[in-house]
């Protein structure tokens, strides 16, 4: 994979970025949770219903993918090496991409008992990032968070403290922490930026009530 990755030039454009997650931010004002332990599919699911029908998803040149299988580098694979929640293309090829990954947050569970998620959202979602299994060739992607309870600034402050105890094996630059991300600066985006060793790598992160 070495090989290929010095090989890799080309990114996903820098300027789609924002649009994206202006997307995503619309398309989640009427996302909602059918019952107390919806599943993570679902939910994505009813935000790609949505953000097809948002320019320039609806007619381009932005494509987005639900549940999109992730090639191993051995063509004779007879199983995926993992899939990602939801993955936005822009026309210039298979691996120029932008890698969304979605988790629940602050949720109860069927007896009751209180569930941060900010482990798995760590563990299952920036770590896959880190370790090349989601965006092995570009600069970004981003995490999003269902929160169930709807209370969003205290799953950004649960999630900030977790990934500060896990800074060195997420790999992260400085600040190591969640931090205001000025992409947009109207909106209530987050972002941690990694040092990979090959390249730096930039997470967004967005928390959705629903």
């Amino acid at each position: 994979m070495d090989n290929e990755a010095r090989a890799f030039r080309q990114l996903f454009p820098q300027w789609h970025i924002p649009v994206v997650l202006t997307s995503i931010f619309q398309a989640g004002e009427t996302l909602r949770k059918k019952t107390a332990n919806d599943r993570v599919d679902w939910i994505t699911r009813r935000l790609y219903a949505r953000i097809i029908q948002i320019h320039p998803f609806r007619d381009g040149p932005l494509g987005i993918h639900l549940k999109q299988e992730i090639v191993y580098s051995d063509p004779d694979a007879d199983t995926p090496a993992g899939e990602i929640d939801l993955l936005v293309s822009c026309g210039l090829g298979y691996k120029v991409c932008f890698a969304l990954e979605a988790k629940r947050l602050r949720v109860r569970s069927s007896s009751g008992r209180f569930v941060s998620g900010n482990d798995g959202y760590v563990k299952n979602g920036i770590m896959r990032f880190v370790t090349g299994q989601y965006a092995p060739f570009m600069e970004a992607g981003a995490m999003l968070g269902y929160v169930f309870d709807g209370e969003t600034d205290k799953a950004r402050s649960g999630v900030d403290r977790y990934v500060k105890s896990k800074a060195k094996e997420l790999k992260l630059k400085s600040p190591k922490r969640l931090m205001p991300s000025q992409i947009l600066p109207n909106k209530p985006i987050d972002e941690t930026r990694h040092n990979f060793g090959k390249r730096f790598f930039t997470i967004y992160h967005i928390f959705l009530a629903v």
